[in-house]
């Protein structure tokens, strides 16, 4: 028996009545993101200097911090300082209004202590209002039934009202902690009665069970899926070229962050485009134009984001868009700042560099640097990996990674993802 909620009574019974009663106005600000498409480049940017305004008005007469800095209320954002997440969470008290209905909310902590912090529910209704006006790019209303890979609660009462919620909300969930044939085919078959309309899913994850699928010859277009939105981990042209392949699907890379809700968005043409309800900048750009990402959240009350480094790097791409969307291009450099190798001779390599050379050799893998001349390196292998394979991988990292690198390899039978569900496939202990 196939139980499936009706998306009519997701979208009107389950998710209107459950925002009005928080007080978010998402389906008017549905609307209004869908306006300010419309009417183009020249009034979302009208928009957001309006609301950049408002906001330096308000966290320079309200947030104890910027208060203590002696921001005026008629500075603009440039009078703001760049803040990142230790200072956040290190003066948390000194960011914080709690005048209006919050809730709270955490990064994953993949890379360290995990950050809590409160969202108010008007910033929290422009996240949701923006992040369902995207997914209609591909045809996805509210309510309509999801695939979800993802991290699962480890706690049986934790587990038992995340699949309640799972069920309300129309979502059949694979564990990303348990990505193994035996549960991908279990899952498959789930989906095919389920018959979802789109992905949502680590980026890796869903790669994963791609390969699952291809590896026990299951054909993944029968659940003629329309979209796969990849999000939480960067989506290497590898990933997208394979779950294109298994599923027949377009695959959507979603750009965006725990703090602040979705930063950018990927067209039908493969380019980001900067989300309204942010104001992004660009800051010590280099040659290319790439520098660090900065982000000011336009809405958010209970806990001001201001020129919020992220720790990305990217740039702004000057065009139009061949899709028609008027909304800023941005082209974001894969991996975060703090992802890179440090080399003996002193140059610093993205750890990317590991994704593409081992992605022919490997169906998962984890690298460690221990210290600024070693790395170990523990790969569940595919079939027919020898020592030649170790040859290969070796040859091309010391092109990159110098020949004063070693190198060790280690064959693995289980690679444990982080407590996210995330993959973080390197870890770093040279400071």
């Amino acid at each position: 028996m196939r139980l499936v909620v009706n998306k009519a009574i997701v979208k009107n019974l389950i998710f209107g009545p459950v925002y009005f009663l928080r007080g978010e106005k998402v389906f008017e600000l549905i609307k209004q993101y869908q306006r300010l498409e419309r009417d183009g480049a020249e009034a979302i940017n009208s928009y957001k200097q309006k609301s950049i305004r408002e906001l330096c008005r308000y966290a320079s007469e309200t947030v104890p911090y910027f208060k203590k800095l002696g921001i005026g209320g008629d500075a603009d954002l440039s009078a703001f300082p760049v803040l990142n997440k230790g200072v956040l969470r290190n003066s948390l008290d000194d960011f914080m209004v709690l005048d209006a209905p919050h809730s709270w909310r955490s990064t994953s902590g993949s890379t360290g202590t995990p950050f809590v912090f409160p969202k108010d529910r008007v910033a929290s209704a422009h996240m949701d209002a923006l992040m369902h006006h995207f997914y209609s790019w591909y045809g996805v209303d509210i309510g309509d039934r999801q695939a979800r890979v993802w991290g699962t609660k480890l706690k049986t009462k934790d587990k038992v009202v995340q699949y309640l919620y799972d069920f309300l909300l129309n979502r059949k969930r694979l564990s990303a902690f348990f990505i193994n044939d035996s549960n991908c085919r279990v899952y498959f078959n789930h989906l095919k009665r389920f018959k979802p309309e789109y992905f949502y899913a680590y980026s890796n994850a869903l790669y994963q069970f791609a390969l699952s699928i291809e590896k026990q010859n299951l054909d993944g277009r029968q659940l003629a899926v329309k979209v796969a939105i990849c999000t939480g981990e960067v989506l290497f042209d590898f990933h997208r070229k394979k779950i294109e392949q298994i599923f027949g699907c377009k695959v959507v890379n979603e750009y965006g962050s725990t703090e602040n809700g979705i930063i950018a968005f990927e067209c039908n043409k493969n380019r980001l485009h900067v989300a309204p309800t942010l104001e992004v900048e660009i800051i010590n750009p280099d040659a290319n134009g790439y520098g660090n990402v900065v982000i000011t959240e336009l809405h958010s009350k209970a806990m001001p984001f201001i020129r919020y480094d992220i720790g990305d790097v990217a740039r702004f791409v000057d065009i139009r868009c061949e899709c028609g969307k008027p909304q800023q291009v941005i082209e974001v450099k894969e991996g975060r700042r703090d992802d890179y190798v440090k080399c003996p001779d002193g140059s610093l390599v993205y750890d990317a560099i590991f994704a593409y050379v081992l992605k022919d050799h490997a169906t998962r893998f984890k690298v460690i640097q221990e210290f600024i001349n070693e790395i170990h390196i523990n790969i569940i292998p595919k079939s027919g990996y020898s020592v030649d394979n170790n040859k290969q991988i070796l040859s091309v990292l010391r092109e990159h990674l110098g020949k004063e690198m070693n190198v060790d390899f280690h064959i693995v039978e289980d690679i444990p993802t982080e407590k996210s569900g995330k993959l973080r496939y390197f870890v770093s202990h040279v400071k």
